[in-house]
Parts: structure tokens; C-alpha cells; sequence
């Protein structure tokens, strides 16, 4: 076929459109390649124009990872604090509108909206109903049963869930502290979905739903982040930030170590001397003998921490009080030493 069409051809062609019916030989069809004809056909994939994705898929990698750890962490929070076995999976991380969502919640549910200071807007933490009342008559002293009727909750099953949320962002902080330094802070609590509109109804967000289980009950637990919450920090989502971050500790996470460790009590002992004895020489001792000892007065004395060499120091008194004054610390311990 040329590159211009004849006039017969364009006449033909305008026929062809008019009636509706096509022949083999309205146009002249080019002979296909060999080659061409053994190509194996692309997969396609259906795409919204209407609704884009604003988040790229290594970015929703990055999620999903960051909050099945999460739902690792809140297990173990939600275990000790209603003292029975709680498993908290992630069961998806999408990207949705707004609407959808809002869409997809009961009336009445339990949702608690919360800002990611410092970031700008709001999120929403929801938990489904049945698993609200069957964590309160688990606490209130019941079985752990849940209600079958859905009601709204009283101002003392708001406190009582409330400190769940608040545990819950507690473990969402530390979470997420391999991107940043957020502090989650509850703004308001809400039962109606339709009066909760922290975003356009057309905005993307991005919704991380949660299977909570236990022995007698199971319901879901989401948290939405509106596309505009995570547009600042959305660059550090990427694959490659996120396994550079797993190996660095941010000062938030060593100073919450520290304060950890600051309680843990360790024994603290003195060496002041070594000698040598035989067994005869032992079982003549006396009182008012005395033992040379490996060690001069004026030497320092070795001191261990739980049973291992740390630091140097010299004896002394503070008041009656037996005591030691530290002189150095030792890098490691030295064999011999002692």
C-alpha cells in the first residue's frame, strides 16, 4: 500500500465509514512478516485515567513492609495489655479516593482522626465494631464476647478504646521513625463516617487494613493516610531508602534505649588483690593475720561490671562508707590485668 491513498481509495474508504460494513478489499492490507506473526502478545493492564495512581509501586512496597511490621509490634502491645493472645496481620495496603473509603465504613463505627506532627492534615485510625465491643467486655471482666447489636459507644468505652489508639500510635511512631520523626496526636473522635471529612472526596489515600484475631472474636482495624499527609515524605518511601534505614538507629530510638537501659541494675564489684595460698597455710588462719596481697597500696584497683573487667579506680572512704573512685575506663578487658 502506498503512502498516499488514490482517490478510488479514499471514495471507497468513505463508504465503507457511511454503511458500517468493511470488505477484505475496501484497503489493501500489507503482508505481515513472518516475524511479526510468532510475537508474543504484551499483557495489559487496565488503567484509570479518572482515578491515577499518585503513589508508584516501590513507594507501596516500602509501605506494606513498614506496616506488617507494625502489625507485628501491635500485636505484641494489644497481648499485654488485654492479657490474652492477640495476632495482628496486614491484610492489604491500597489506593483509593476518599469517598470510597468513607464509603466502606460502618455507621457507627469507632474512628479516631489524628495528626502526624509535623506533617500537614489529618489521618484517620479506625477500628470495626464488633472488635471494639469485644476488647471492652474483655477488660470490663466478661468472656470477651461481642455484642450483636452495633451501638455507639459510652463516654467509659470511649476512654477505654481510647488507650488503645494511643498504644497504637505509640507503635506507629516507632514504626515510622525509619522515615521520620512524627508524634501522632488524637484530634477528635467521631461515629459517623459522613462527619469525618479530612480530605476532597476525590483525594487519594492510601488505606492499610488489619486483621486483629483472638480466641473468640476477629474484626478489621484501618488507617488512612490522605495522598496530601505523605505528599512531604513520599520520596523517602522509595525500596532503597527504606533497607538503607534498616541498619541505622535515629537518636529518638538510641536516647528511648538509653532511658531503657538506665534502670537495669547491675552488679558492681572490686578486685582489691590476688594471693596464693595452700590448703595447710588456709586452715591455720587467724584473726589479726595478715595476707600479702599481688598489688602495691597505691596501685589502681580493677573494678567489674557483672563479673567483666570495665574500669580502673582507687580505694577510699566517704565518711564511714567503704568506696572507690574511678580513674579510668578500659577500652577492653586485658588479660592479666588482674
Amino acid at each position: 500500500m502506498s503512502d498516499i491513498l488514490s482517490q478510488e481509495e479514499v471514495d471507497a474508504l468513505l463508504n465503507a465509514v457511511q454503511t458500517g460494513n468493511f470488505s477484505e478489499h475496501t484497503l489493501e492490507e500489507p503482508e505481515a512478516d513472518d516475524d511479526s506473526s510468532v510475537e508474543d502478545e504484551l499483557p495489559l493492564s487496565l488503567y484509570d485515567f479518572r482515578r491515577p495512581d499518585r503513589v508508584s509501586k516501590d513507594q507501596m512496597r516500602t509501605l506494606q513492609n513498614l506496616h506488617e511490621g507494625y502489625a507485628r509490634q501491635f500485636s505484641t502491645s494489644l497481648t499485654n495489655f488485654l492479657r490474652t493472645f492477640v495476632e495482628t496481620e496486614l491484610v492489604s495496603v491500597d489506593q483509593l479516593t476518599y469517598s470510597e473509603f468513607v464509603m466502606s465504613i460502618s455507621n457507627p463505627s469507632c474512628i479516631y482522626v489524628f495528626r502526624m506532627e509535623p506533617l500537614e492534615g489529618l489521618a484517620i485510625f479506625e477500628i470495626n465494631p464488633s472488635l471494639v465491643f469485644f476488647i471492652i467486655d474483655r477488660l470490663f471482666g466478661g468472656l470477651g464476647r461481642p455484642l450483636e447489636l452495633n451501638r455507639e459507644l459510652t463516654l467509659i468505652e470511649q476512654n477505654v478504646i481510647n488507650r488503645i489508639v494511643q498504644r497504637g500510635l505509640h507503635d506507629l511512631r516507632t514504626v515510622w521513625e525509619h522515615i521520620g520523626t512524627f508524634t501522632p496526636k488524637i484530634e477528635t473522635y467521631e461515629t459517623n463516617p459522613q462527619f469525618v471529612q479530612i480530605a476532597p472526596p476525590s483525594e487519594t489515600v492510601i488505606l492499610i487494613s488489619l486483621e486483629v484475631r483472638m480466641h473468640n472474636a476477629s474484626g478489621l482495624m484501618s488507617i488512612c493516610f490522605p495522598y496530601m499527609v505523605l505528599e512531604s515524605v513520599i520520596n523517602n518511601l522509595s525500596q532503597e531508602n527504606w533497607m538503607s534505614s534498616q541498619g541505622q538507629a535515629t537518636s529518638e530510638t538510641r536516647d528511648m534505649m538509653e532511658q531503657e537501659l538506665g534502670d537495669v541494675e547491675l552488679d558492681l564489684s572490686t578486685v582489691i588483690g590476688k594471693t596464693t595460698l595452700t590448703i595447710r597455710d588456709l586452715l591455720q588462719l587467724q584473726h589479726g593475720d595478715v595476707l600479702c596481697l599481688n598489688k602495691p597500696y597505691d596501685s589502681d584497683l580493677i573494678v567489674q561490671v557483672g563479673g567483666k573487667t570495665k574500669l580502673a579506680g582507687r580505694a577510699g572512704l566517704i565518711g564511714r562508707k567503704k568506696a572507690v573512685k574511678i580513674t579510668s575506663v578500659l577500652e577492653q578487658e586485658v588479660p592479666g590485668r588482674e
